[in-house]
């Protein structure tokens, strides 16, 4: 059974698009991932305009995250100085990022840029997974690490005193951070926090009790300004598509969280390393595979 979807303005069979959302929702669960980073992806790969899908996953972003933010908030695991910070280069990140994507689209260049930036992220992500995985198998069970260590971004200028993080560090470091998953934000739809949670932890030095919430905190806020002005630039945000996604998906973790015991986690790392290789490969056969109608010209 097909179903229309007005902005995206495609037929797509109803029982393809709530399994795609249920499987997101499964994965997010069972790797601990906020799954924005896999959903525009494979929403192109299932035939969703690039620029639909991009508008459409801020939407799941925002609702997925602004429900964890409020549990961090309870627990007072959020450090606002920190957060305010990343905030202020992610709202400047995140309209460069939109009006770019503008751009790209006008200019009839999304899909091939899109696609390149996704496969890009997704086998960094992957390579970077599957380092620290081999990494720990190789480490001593009586050897420590440290995880943090004092770098040249220690070293910039305009300190700032974050006492939450207990951080004496230049606020250059975080703005400059914040900025870069703005603008992934605005340009990709993904909320960044897998990029943003190391950054924080071995860049910044953060604490890892303070990392997660505020983590939530700054996508929240910056994947919300990021959808009203996907909204009023692009107008690519199918809500009905978004709706479909939110409920599916939050079947999907429901289900993951049942069976998440049962997998060791070592393992589950190998896995999702595999499946972000697997979905970038994908999106590079489709990157550079013969077009069905060879010689159509389109006019404007």
């Amino acid at each position: 059974m097909n179903f229309y979807l007005p902005i995206a303005e495609i037929s797509i069979n109803i029982y393809l698009l709530i399994s795609l959302g249920v499987g997101i929702g499964f994965i997010s669960g069972l790797f601990g991932i906020g799954g924005g980073f896999i959903s525009s992806p494979l929403l192109i790969l299932v035939g969703i305009p690039p620029s639909v899908a991009v508008g459409t996953t801020t939407v799941q972003v925002f609702a997925s995250t602004s429900t964890g933010v409020i549990s961090h908030y309870q627990k007072k695991n959020i450090d606002y100085q920190m957060g305010i910070t990343l905030v202020s280069g992610g709202l400047i990140g995140t309209l460069c990022g939109v009006l770019l994507l503008n751009n790209l689209k006008n200019i009839g260049l999304i899909d091939n840029y899109l696609n390149s930036i996704y496969i890009v992220l997704l086998l960094i992500t992957a390579i970077f997974i599957l380092y620290e995985s081999a990494k720990i198998n190789l480490i001593y069970k009586n050897k420590k690490l440290k995880l943090h260590q004092h770098s040249w971004i220690h070293g910039l200028p305009l300190k700032f005193k974050y006492r939450k993080s207990k951080l004496y560090i230049s606020v250059l470091a975080p703005l400059s951070i914040g900025f870069f998953i703005g603008m992934l934000t605005g340009l990709t739809g993904i909320g960044g926090g897998f990029i943003l949670i190391p950054c924080m932890i071995y860049l910044l030095g953060m604490k890892t009790i303070s990392v997660i919430g505020t983590s939530l905190f700054n996508i929240t806020l910056v994947s919300f300004t990021s959808l009203f002005l996907q909204i009023y630039i692009n107008q690519n945000i199918d809500f009905i598509l978004a709706i479909f996604l939110i409920v599916s998906s939050s079947i999907g973790a429901a289900i993951a969280s049942r069976v998440i015991d049962r997998f060791d986690q070592e393992n589950l790392k190998v896995l999702f390393g595999i499946l972000l290789i697997t979905i970038a490969s994908f999106l590079l056969y489709d990157l550079f595979k013969t077009p069905i109608n060879l010689y159509e010209i389109n006019y404007v």
